[in-house]
């Protein structure tokens, strides 16, 4: 069904509140604008007339408007999502990216961010009539927000020890990081290393350093220039069908499938598609908000 030229606002809001500024300032832009309000199911309207994006927005995350995101996301997964919200921690970041989530905000949203992302969205979503929709113009630059980044709430020397880990993760994302490694550079023991990073964290060092290479991954594969083998590399896997399958298994669905789903690309001949994409169809994978940490 063809993209209508407007954008959806999901409001999940738990309190009453005036107008947002980001809204005035879409609106000052030249997008039209329209409002599914608390208590009303916003995919009638996805359904019948697809938006350029729908922004689910939250004061205060509960699982209900959680649960409607991610019920949105499954039933039209061609539509862009943009989840802003004022109660921000790095799960809920990560949750929302798992969730497939296009980009993520915090109150006091950036506006040139929005606005940019608004406008590459629009470009791909309704490309000029007499323009063929082209690798150029699907170049999609949906890069995690700074304050999506994982941050701690411990005490001063674990943060900075754990903060020199993620670090160290991020910039070796590309290659084996073994855990001692990682507990060397940290000054302390793989054992002692291993406890302190589950206690300020909530997951294991190599529960983490998968989520994070998959993350990354599910970044990168916005960009239809570069390869699923590339992709594969460059987080860090080194077997194409090791990296097929744990991707499916984190995400639901392989990455050439998760492709398709998030940036709409020209027909192009079968023999130039991923094997996988030729499988059954698989099912959406269902995440859970992790536990928030004290």
């Amino acid at each position: 069904m063809d993209t209508h030229d407007y954008v959806l606002v999901v409001k999940r809001n738990l309190q009453e509140a005036p107008e947002d500024d980001y809204l005035v300032a879409l609106r000052s832009a030249g997008y039209r604008l329209e409002v599914v309000p608390a208590g009303q199911d916003p995919l009638p309207v996805m359904k019948t007339r697809p938006p350029i994006a729908a922004i689910f927005q939250y004061d205060f995350p509960d699982q209900q408007g959680l649960a409607d995101l991610r019920q949105a996301k499954q039933d039209e997964a061609s539509v862009p999502l943009l989840m802003i919200t004022q109660a921000h921690s790095e799960h809920l970041a990560v949750w929302a990216f798992r969730s497939r989530v296009w980009d993520y905000f915090v109150h006091p949203v950036d506006f040139p961010r929005l606005l940019e992302v608004m406008a590459t969205l629009r470009r791909v979503r309704l490309p000029a009539r007499d323009e063929k929709v082209s690798r150029q113009t699907l170049d999609i630059r949906n890069t995690i927000p700074p304050e999506a980044r994982l941050r701690f709430t411990g005490q001063g020397s674990d943060q900075s020890q754990l903060e020199r880990a993620i670090a160290f993760v991020d910039q070796n994302l590309h290659r084996k990081i073994a855990q001692a490694e990682v507990a060397e550079l940290c000054g302390q023991s793989t054992f002692q290393f291993s406890r302190l990073f589950k206690r300020v964290t909530g997951e294991t060092f190599q529960e983490y350093l998968v989520h994070r290479r998959i993350a990354e991954a599910m970044r990168l594969l916005a960009n239809p220039k570069v390869s699923i083998t590339d992709v594969c590399f460059t987080v860090g896997f080194r077997d194409l069908s090791y990296f097929t399958r744990t991707f499916q298994r984190y995400v639901g669905k392989p990455p050439s499938r998760y492709r398709l789903s998030i940036v709409p690309v020209a027909p192009v001949p079968m023999a130039l598609h991923d094997n996988d994409s030729a499988k059954a169809d698989l099912t959406e994978a269902t995440f859970t908000p992790p536990p928030m940490h004290r």
